[in-house]
């Protein structure tokens, strides 16, 4: 059966405390979440638990306080167990109710006598999927069958395949609030009109002036994946969440999906924040700037009030392989938005030029005529 393939009992709704077993209060069967319900489900007699969805008031880490005195992190902590694909490196949690299964990020498969316990740093917060399953191979199958340039027969076969896994992402975000002081040239253009041999040309000339200032702004939730498992091509198109949603993390929002374990603490994850903070500051050192042209000699950010939470994100994901190299096909479990890697066709492109030469040479020929 699969995760969400079942009948739904309408007259079975059932209102849940902040610990909700398991099994199925009506028939003992395995609850799952369900996105399109927003609750728990049966997947035996569809008996519905509710969840309380109500976005969460968010209460952030501080930074320096967290990394000064890090025992104070073990009261965050929890043992978790895990698995690490062999192939690609991911660590995730086992699936409950299973004995082996494929890595969501490369296909490979994983066995139960390959997971260990950790001590992990618990999710604070959790975005959870609104995207269910059935939704999401629609989307996967349009999105296949879109490739025109694919090799020939890998759209059939990847259908065909239609390995989709929901997994829950860690990240970390960080809040921030920053002082530039910067100095730099202010380039202004105006045109001159020169007459040589009795022909005129307008060029354009840019003026530089030196300025200073100073740039303030705060920074809410810039988001790091805690791992490196996505490609940054699929990570970085993957940004659209909506976090004033925010719920508090329950361990009931996570059955019937897999959960990637962080492989990088928040201390290692925030250069990567403080990068995407400083190029954001530096539109707007030139914004401040102004003028047609700038140009920034020196920019020194101080960071205050630095905070930070650890948070789940839901993707929708299909790894395939192709001529030995794995691809990657994602969709946002809030939003739908899709995104993915494909191979191209060397033959059809060539195809393709040939074609349009042709078509060419025969305007040409017959324009000629």
């Amino acid at each position: 059966m699969n995760e969400y393939d079942f009948n739904e009992k309408e007259d079975a709704t059932i209102n849940s405390k902040d610990t909700v077993e398991s099994k199925c209060p009506s028939c003992g069967g395995y609850l799952v979440y369900s996105p399109e319900n927003e609750s728990l489900l049966c997947s035996y007699c569809g008996t519905k638990v509710a969840l309380d969805m109500t976005p969460s008031k968010v209460v952030e880490n501080d930074f320096t306080e967290m990394s000064e005195h890090p025992e104070l992190c073990s009261r965050t902590e929890t043992l978790v167990a895990e698995v690490a694909c062999g192939q690609c490196g991911a660590h995730t949690t086992f699936p409950e109710n299973t004995t082996s299964y494929s890595c969501a990020f490369c296909g490979t498969p994983i066995v139960l006598k390959e997971a260990a316990t950790r001590r992990s740093w618990k999710p604070e917060y959790i975005l959870p999927f609104k995207i269910g399953k059935t939704v999401c191979k629609n989307l996967f199958r349009k999105w296949a069958s879109s490739l025109w340039f694919a090799p020939y027969g890998f759209s059939k076969n990847l259908m065909e395949q239609e390995r989709i896994k929901g997994i829950y992402l860690p990240y970390w975000t960080y809040d921030a609030d920053t002082v530039t002081d910067y100095s730099g040239e202010r380039g202004v253009s105006r045109q001159v009109s020169r007459t040589s041999n009795g022909k005129t040309t307008v060029h354009t000339v840019t003026d530089w002036y030196p300025v200073s200032g100073r740039v303030k702004h705060g920074f809410d939730d810039v988001f790091v994946p805690a791992s490196d498992s996505l490609p940054p091509d699929i990570s970085s198109v993957l940004k659209n969440w909506d976090k004033k949603n925010y719920v508090a993390y329950k361990d009931q929002f996570v059955r019937g999906f897999l959960t990637e374990l962080y492989k990088k603490d928040f201390k290692e994850c925030f250069p990567s924040a403080k990068k995407e903070m400083e190029v954001y500051i530096k539109s707007l050192v030139c914004s401040q700037i102004g003028g047609n042209q700038q140009r920034i000699s020196q920019m020194s950010t101080s960071y205050y009030d630095l905070k930070f939470k650890h948070i789940l994100l839901p993707v929708w994901l299909s790894a395939y392989r192709y001529k030995e190299k794995a691809y990657i096909f994602a969709i946002n479990g809030r939003t739908g938005q899709v995104t993915g890697q494909r191979p191209w066709s060397a033959v059809k492109i060539a195809l393709l030029v040939v074609s349009i030469l042709l078509i060419l040479l025969l305007v040409f020929y017959f324009g000629e005529g």
